[in-house]
């Protein structure tokens, strides 16, 4: 039983690699017409045609696919310079309009009141010169911050 398994497996296997080499096959019919077989025709002079195996695949890109990915990939690393410029530009105007309200409150704050409070919370007089100066200095941060 194992012999004859064996038997009919190894003639699956010639015939599978007979097909797999079989020639191509050229000839002219009756009407003129050229013809490619992978079976010779009955009568009548025919030509063999040798057939490569297929090569295997490159995966190296040509010149035209090269140089079109290098287009796209400089393409995408301008995309991500500006998208990270406009997030800087962002980040940037973001400050400016904080720095803005600052400065107007400031400014509000010095001409309103007398008493502010200093660095440590504590709730102090400014004189008359120390005030001025702080509402100069308000009124120049409310031109470089706002509009």
């Amino acid at each position: 039983m194992n012999t004859y398994r064996i038997f009919i497996t190894s003639l699956l296997f010639s015939l599978i690699m007979a097909s797999a080499s079989a020639a191509t096959y050229k000839w002219v019919d009756e009407n003129g017409n050229v013809v490619y077989s992978q079976q010779p025709p009955r009568e009548g002079p025919y030509e063999t045609i040798k057939t490569k195996k297929p090569s295997s695949v490159s995966l190296q890109p040509t010149p035209a696919q090269s140089s079109f990915m290098a287009g796209k990939e400089k393409e995408a690393e301008e995309a991500k310079k500006d998208n990270t410029v406009q997030q800087e530009v962002a980040k940037g105007e973001a400050a400016r309009a904080e720095n803005c309200k600052a400065a107007k409150h400031n400014l509000e704050a010095y001409t309103a009141f007398r008493r502010v409070r200093n660095e440590k919370g504590e709730v102090v007089m400014l004189d008359d010169d120390v005030r001025a100066k702080r509402i100069e200095e308000a009124k120049e941060d409310i031109k470089e911050f706002c509009d």
